[in-house]
């Protein structure tokens, strides 16, 4: 069965394609924890997935038909010209899945399965997005995921789908009338057209100067040669790999509303932002847990490596892009920002670190035709069936240790309100936001999200980067520590030195 055509995929969403394609990554999920307010002093019912299925249906029926990019396939999905399909229906009740887990913590498992589970971009008969309904037995809320792969949808589109999918669900349940709709969702022939990709909104086209360097290094050098020009910086214990499974690791930590509210004050009180002070917690956890040693075992006091560091900012265009793309408009509208050469060490002050990385930010954002032209540089990427994917497997023999950054951070900032008067069917207690970790890309992958007044931060890595899962609790925990202890009110510094002060937890050596 042939489907109408609806576009061509653009560079940005087809680099997703690709990366997928590549099995170097695949999913992201973003959504949040919910508690479904008793009526009448009743408690909330039990569901089976049929249940789940059809109360879903309403809200899911109307966001499809709201948004295109939630009933496309992918057409060609190898070749060099992938274009989006219109599938003609939807089966809600194949690509809506329930499980449980006995508490909230208990979420980092049922979030490494989905970042296993890739999509077929060959299939035409389910889209590249699915919902996952996670029922926790502790306190009987209920976790809304909403998995995507990246071609369809960057982070913020992810948020904004899900706040309208919370907002419909409350909707539905201010009606006095059940409904029983059909789980299959038919398109209608007069469908809305899909949101123009992002080349076709801006002039993404490289400078020349951007695109010699990295037509240069991207392109022309063997990998050997351009390894050794470059700075090195720390990414991993081990050399990534395609040879090894791609297997994605989750801790996720949450802070408490007062918690957040410190960070949030801090924040105002150094005029800076949330995202930079997390950047800069995470540079002294990543520094902390992977290139340094505590005292004992044959020397007195810590110590701590040399070793530089890169950090990347993948950040959102749509507030620069000129054209009216809100939150809610589905696709995928990004570029990334980098922090070389990142050195942190005893005597570094913490608030010195993120108002370097908070300078940085504003300029390059500032200037945002830099950002399009790093877009536009994709328009360059091998013309022939398979070329895209063969580049970006071909990066793990050019990047330091085979990934590009020692540490990413996406924040998709405050999402998910609900106002302080209103009484929903369906409380927002906090957000989730994941992503795959990508075998390329950074060693560690940091995913901040804020509602209800909670932030939330999963961390995700490879698990052939380094040697075991508790080293990556580690850094959590001591990533929270630091956040904390920071940005304590009466504190007016905390230099590096001062991580070591409090008892920590066993580091293992490297």
């Amino acid at each position: 069965m042939s489907f109408p055509l609806v576009r061509k995929v653009g560079n940005v969403e087809r680099y997703s394609l690709a990366r997928a394609n590549a099995q170097i990554y695949k999913n992201v999920v973003v959504g949040a924890c919910l508690h479904e307010q008793p009526k009448s002093g009743s408690t909330p019912p039990t569901r089976d997935h049929a249940q789940w299925v059809q109360l879903l249906t309403g809200p899911l029926t109307w966001l499809i038909q709201e948004h295109p990019n939630l009933s496309v396939v992918i057409g060609d999905h190898l070749s060099a010209m992938p274009v989006f399909l219109q599938m003609p229906s939807v089966d809600l009740s194949r690509i809506i899945r329930v499980t449980s887990v006995d508490r909230q913590v208990n979420i980092n498992a049922v979030l490494e399965d989905e970042h296993q589970a890739h999509f077929d971009n060959a299939s035409t008969e389910v889209p590249l997005w699915r919902i996952v309904v996670v029922e926790v037995k502790e306190d009987g809320s209920f976790f809304l995921l909403y998995c995507y792969q990246h071609t369809i949808g960057d982070g913020r589109a992810g948020l904004g789908l899900v706040e309208q999918l919370i907002e419909r669900l409350n909707i539905q349940a201010a009606t006095d009338e059940p409904q029983t709709l059909p789980s299959v969702v038919a398109i209608p022939s007069t469908v809305r057209p899909m949101p123009d990709n992002m080349e076709a909104i801006v002039d993404c086209t490289p400078s020349l100067g951007l695109l010699v360097k990295e037509a240069v290094t991207s392109l022309l050098l063997p990998g050997f040669v351009k390894r050794a020009l470059e700075k090195k910086y720390w990414s991993g214990e081990f050399d990534a790999t395609l040879e090894v499974p791609n297997e994605t690791q989750v801790v996720a930590m949450y802070l408490t509303k007062e918690e957040t509210a410190q960070v949030v004050e801090a924040a105002k009180a150094h005029k800076t932002t949330v995202h930079v002070i997390l950047l800069a917690a995470s540079a002294f956890a990543t520094k902390l847990v992977f290139l340094s040693k505590t005292a004992g075992d044959n020397h007195q006091g810590p110590t701590t490596t040399k070793d530089a560091m890169k950090f990347t900012s993948p950040c959102t265009l749509r507030p620069v892009i000129g054209a009216p793309l809100t939150p809610y408009v589905q696709g995928n509208y990004t570029s990334e920002i980098a922090s070389k050469n990142v050195k942190i060490k005893f005597e570094t002050e913490f608030w010195d670190v993120a108002q370097r990385f908070r300078k940085q930010l504003v300029a390059e954002i500032s200037k945002p035709k830099g950002l399009y032209g790093h877009v536009g540089l994709l328009s360059y990427l091998p013309k022939e069936q398979g070329g895209w994917e063969k580049f970006l497997r071909e990066q793990v023999e050019k990047e330091q240790h085979g990934r590009e950054a020692t540490l990413q951070i996406s924040n998709l900032g405050i999402g998910m309100k609900q106002s302080a008067d209103s009484s929903p069917a369906f409380k927002v207690l906090n957000a989730v936001f994941s992503q795959s970790s990508s075998i390329t890309a950074a060693s560690l992958t940091f995913n901040a999200a804020t509602a209800n007044g909670v932030l939330l931060v999963t961390s995700t890595w490879q698990k052939s980067s380094f040697t075991g899962r508790d080293r990556g609790e580690l850094h959590m925990k001591e990533f929270k520590r630091i956040l904390l202890e920071a940005t304590q009110p009466d504190r007016t510094n905390y230099r590096f030195r001062e991580v070591f002060a409090a008892p920590l937890a066993t580091i293992k050596s490297q």
